[in-house]
């Protein structure tokens, strides 16, 4: 399952639109304003987690512990080590229904909707558990933690997950979701009787089907089809682990460490865990056999370290605001925040919700305020540093005292919260901005920094192949963006990475021809003379220019993902086009670096409107190129159809950066 929400009563993770009436708001509201109504809120601190709960201390322990104990199981099978700088997850431990209601009203705003026991929220910035106590803690309720466990995993195998099929990924989020912690034992391979009954109901699909499944096929998309994907992947999933400790065998740690050594999956699952035959002919008879729970005593976890303190009213709000930030229910969550400030206006967290808030909803100049706001308070707040250089950036503000600004505050988050992987990400982009071998090489090691720490976020592989780029490291650039190819799962990767590659290919070729020209005119001494415009039916000199471009959507997506649509779809074309205009200019490229922004609207039907020259160079004919060009690569395909917007407003940011003088080779051979 995806990473993002996943509801307790749901079995897959799906979008649930949102309807929530403003009176049963400010209700909600004048109940959390009783505080002599209501129980105080504390906050507990253990190694990985920081549990908010109006429970009490007792529960917010339990509730603490029982998470550690199944992380330290999951990393103990992987034999990932205990400690790590990972930023912890925040559990807002609700003591009942009415405290849950508060959180996700929409739930109950609806009439007949169905009311869950918990929510995950998978973020850029925070990763959030919402759990309703008197359910999710009574040991003999129906897979209480089962989904949320489940999108937990998906937390925890990001630094696993490179080349894992998609069977194992969701396999392994259902067989660890279905653990039980009862008195501190952890119990692994208990039943999930939805899907034992599916498995019992449906007719099974042959393992190597299965095999060949991916983020785009109807088998993980369409609800008729998708449980009977989830059910097999987690029965595999069991068959494998259970037969490893049986057999006394490590074969699926040795299937992955194959796949994250670019061996092909099934030569990998020949090798290790069988191949699909074989496996077919084994599950047949698994099934007919009661699957046996295998008791686990898990790492010993040292309560004595959780610290526990009292929050004020403000503070609690603001936490609960931030949460509902996340959720996407801005209206309600600007006006929990403003009354947190009013109570505390030396409070940072609320200074932080606000500027998320504002982010989302293309407001840079309040980000801006509010960020720089909690900076005042916290020079050192690793979320508030990371909205400030985004809000500068999604301004567009690309000069060097502004790139200098949201380079400094991104390099602030890496040293605060060096697990903090987006910033890696942001400083590459900063970096690769402002130019010079010297940055363009620490860019590239961001983005190594970003790889690491998450091998199977395609996007950051993106990144490093635009590095490579501007390092005029072709060869590398190719490499990197077929491997992103190759890891790909969702049709959204999939076209990212492809774009990545196609243009990747594209300077690799323009880049071995100027390399062979040189060599040819450096062999014959270069009687033209460099720079030098010859008559028409001559040589025609220009520069090696590395030109590179950024697109920054100016858009609210309303949650839906466009970076695929923006890469292939529009910068793949308008840099096409541009290189196609770039050649017939019949002028020296600029001597100095330049930078030429337009902005402009793609309407719903895929054309062009509001084009805007934001800022010019001092070529005024390339300018009109990069004009030229947007026009000629309209109008792209229509805007994707779950995006519900009349439009959406772009700033696409060119840069040139001219390197030594040479001679075309194309011109030089009489090509147009």
């Amino acid at each position: 399952m995806a990473s993002g929400t996943t509801l307790i009563f749901c079995r897959v993770g799906q979008e649930l639109r949102r309807q929530f009436f403003l009176s049963l708001f400010l209700a909600v509201m004048s109940s959390v304003a009783s505080a002599g109504n209501k129980p105080a809120w504390i906050e507990l601190r253990s190694p990985n987690f920081i549990v908010v709960t109006n429970a009490g201390e007792g529960q917010a322990r339990q509730t603490a512990s029982q998470f550690e104990m199944f992380r330290a199981v999951f990393r103990q099978h992987f034999g990932m080590a205990q400690e790590s700088a990972e930023q912890p997850v925040m559990i807002l431990a609700a003591k009942d229904e009415n405290t849950l209601k508060q959180l996700l009203p929409e739930h109950w705003a609806r009439k007949g909707a169905a009311h869950p026991a918990g929510i995950y929220l998978g973020g850029t910035d925070a990763d959030y558990i919402a759990l309703r106590l008197d359910v999710s803690l009574n040991e003999k309720a129906y897979e209480p933690f089962e989904p949320v466990y489940h999108e937990y995993v998906h937390y925890l195998t990001r630094q696993l997950i490179a080349r894992l099929p998609l069977w194992m990924v969701e396999g392994l989020a259902e067989f660890y979701g279905n653990t039980r912690i009862i008195n501190k034992i952890a119990y692994l391979g208990a039943l999930s009787v939805t899907n034992a009954y599916i498995l019992r109901n449906e007719k099974m699909l042959p393992v190597s089907t299965l095999f060949e499944i991916d983020a785009s096929s109807p088998y993980y998309h369409e609800q008729n089809k998708t449980s009977i994907f989830y059910a097999e992947s987690w029965v595999l999933t069991y068959y494998l682990i259970t037969r490893d400790w049986k057999e006394n065998k490590h074969r699926m740690n040795e299937f992955v460490q194959l796949l994250n050594k670019g061996v092909a999956p099934k030569e990998a699952a020949a090798q290790t865990i069988g191949d699909a035959k074989a496996l077919d002919d084994a599950l047949r008879s698994y099934m007919r056999i009661s699957p046996a729970i295998v008791k686990i005593e898990p790492p010993k976890i040292d309560e004595n370290g959780f610290r526990v303190r009292s929050l004020e009213d403000s503070e609690a709000l603001a936490v609960r605001a931030d949460f509902m930030a996340h959720d996407r229910h801005y209206s309600e969550a600007q006006q929990m925040l403003e009354q947190a400030l009013q109570a505390d206006p030396k409070l940072g967290i609320a200074y932080d919700g606000l500027s998320f808030l504002a982010l989302q909803q293309s407001n840079f100049a309040d980000a801006e305020k509010w960020s720089s706001q909690a900076l005042a308070l916290d020079p050192q707040n690793y979320r508030a540093n990371y909205y400030y250089a985004w809000s500068l950036l999604n301004a567009g503000r690309t000069d060097e005292e502004s790139l200098g600004k949201a380079e400094t505050s991104l390099r602030a988050v890496t040293k605060a919260n060096p697990e903090f992987v987006h910033a890696y990400d942001a400083l590459a982009y900063v970096l690769t901005l402002e130019g010079g071998k010297e940055k363009l090489d620490e860019a590239y090691m961001m983005t190594l920094q970003a790889v690491t720490r998450e091998p199977g976020n395609v996007q950051y592989r993106v990144r490093s192949v635009e590095v490579l780029e501007r390092q005029r490291r072709a060869k590398d650039a190719v490499r990197v963006a077929t491997l992103a190819v190759e890891m790909a799962h969702t049709p959204e990767e999939r076209q990212a990475a492809a774009a990545a590659l196609a243009g990747a290919q594209q300077f690799e070729e323009s880049w071995e021809k100027i390399e062979a020209f040189r060599a040819g005119q450096a062999a014959l001494g270069d009687k033209a003379g460099a720079g030098e415009i010859l008559p028409a039916g001559g040589l025609r000199v220009t520069r090696a220019v590395n030109m590179s471009a950024q697109a920054l959507l100016l858009t609210n997506t309303q949650g839906v993902d466009l970076n695929a649509y923006l890469t292939s779809e529009v910068m793949a074309k308008i840099q096409r086009e541009w290189l196609a205009e770039m050649q017939k200019l019949k002028l020296t490229a600029p001597e100095k670096k330049a930078t030429v922004i337009f902005e402009f609207a793609i309407l719903k039907d895929g054309s062009i409107a509001e084009m805007k020259l934001k800022q010019a160079t001092e070529e005024p004919e390339l300018d009109d190129a990069l004009h030229g060009a947007i026009q000629a690569a309209g109008p792209f395909a229509p805007l994707p159809a779950k995006f519900r917007g009349k439009q959406i407003a772009l700033r696409i940011q060119f840069n040139y950066d001219p390197g030594p003088p040479v001679t075309s080779p194309d011109a030089a051979s009489g090509k147009k």
